[in-house]
């Protein structure tokens, strides 16, 4: 199963240096908090979601140019 390749904007960035340990194997090793375009008020306590990176989820992040 996959999602569709989707568009997000990025409002925060964290890099964990030990790996964070959440009890998940591997580690993950970075954070990104982002937001979908259609919620873009930043300051909504909720309005996004965090990704971590280096884990063993799949995630694969393309920069995009408007």
């Amino acid at each position: 199963m996959s999602i569709p390749p989707t568009r997000l904007y990025v409002g925060d960035y964290e890099e964990y240096h030990p790996p964070r340990n959440y009890g998940w194997a591997p580690a993950p090793t970075a954070g990104l908090y982002v937001v979908p375009p259609e919620r873009t008020d930043l300051d909504m306590e909720f309005a996004g979601y965090m990704l971590y990176l280096g884990g063993s989820d799949p995630i694969r992040v393309e920069p995009i140019k408007d």
